[in-house]
């Protein structure tokens, strides 16, 4: 992992990486979170050629079951990565969807003191070489900090070694005692049902739920004749990134490196050899006509993007 420090704010608020003591914040049993209700039944009437009334019970529309943060086993702890310590999150799918996005996101506690603040803006400001003028605007923010994950997560599977980051940044959290500045806020849940992909947020501090009425297709592939170039991944999880006439981009979760390796291998079988550049991880040729597919893995979260682009004119 590579912690590249830039010196701006506006840089550091959207950066952070782990490291010493421990603790644990447990968010899979006790949060209180509330059931879904269920509504009450309407009665309608109805009037016969005969004058004589017939009531009718209407049954109220079933409503969708959706997933809990009580179905998600999840904690903050201590961890080492390539030798170093971090700051990370793990979890548990204990739900009956596949889970394809978590984040956690973290607000300051109300018994945080001034003392404890001021020995966190002196710390930060030696860590990354900040200013005077930069701590003097991070004052006026609440302390933060997030985690979050695209890795595929099937049920009864986990995910681990999630860094944890100050504010809404990229900069890796490798200090525990300033985790310890912080208790969730929000857990924001993305899962598939019915090859569609929902999105859930829950809030700590009211215990309530909150549904995104936006939705996505689970796998998008297009409709164009660069659709029918190369392979469809085998997977649950295809995002388009670009698609029209041109080009036709996305990406694909839930692969493993020897995955993406069988998918190069699928596309030279489909002609991409002409003027081919690899390394671990990435693939680009072009075919005899000119189409040119570049790919790229992802280890972190476990995804390749595939662009294929047709021939210039």
């Amino acid at each position: 992992m590579k912690n590249t420090v830039k010196k701006n704010l506006c840089t550091f608020i959207a950066v952070i990486v782990a490291a010493s003591a421990t603790i644990v914040f447990a968010g899979c049993s006790d949060n209180g979170a509330p059931q879904a209700s269920t509504g009450s039944e309407g009665v309608a009437s109805q009037t016969s050629d005969d004058a004589s009334a017939v009531s009718q019970t209407k049954q109220p529309a079933k409503k969708r079951e959706t997933i809990k943060i009580d179905d998600i086993a999840w904690n903050v702890d201590q961890g080492i990565v390539d030798g170093e310590k971090y700051v990370l999150l793990d979890y548990t799918n204990n739900s009956k969807y596949t889970v394809t996005d978590f984040e956690m996101t973290f607000k300051e506690k109300g018994s945080v003191t001034e003392e404890d603040k001021e020995n966190f803006y002196n710390e930060i400001k030696d860590k990354f070489s900040m200013s005077d003028d930069d701590i003097s605007e991070l004052k006026q923010r609440d302390i933060s900090m997030h985690a979050e994950t695209e890795k595929i997560v099937e049920p009864g599977e986990s995910a681990k070694n999630i860094n944890c980051y100050y504010y809404s940044g990229i900069y890796y959290l490798k200090d525990i005692n300033h985790f310890n500045l912080v208790e969730p806020d929000v857990a924001t849940i993305k899962y598939i049902n019915d090859n569609k992909i929902y999105t859930s947020y829950y809030d700590f501090s009211t215990k309530k739920y909150s549904e995104d009425e936006n939705t996505e297709e689970a796998y998008y592939w297009t409709t164009s004749e660069l659709g029918t170039k190369i392979p469809k991944p085998d997977v649950k999880v295809v995002k388009k990134c670009i698609d029209n006439e041109d080009s036709f981009g996305f990406e694909a979760y839930g692969l493993s490196l020897d995955q993406f390796n069988e998918y190069v291998d699928k596309c030279k079988q489909l002609g991409f050899t002409v003027d081919e550049s690899s390394y671990e991880g990435y693939y680009s040729a072009d075919d005899k006509d000119g189409y040119n597919v570049y790919l790229s893995y992802k280890e972190d979260d476990n995804y390749m993007t595939v662009t294929i682009d047709a021939p210039s004119e």
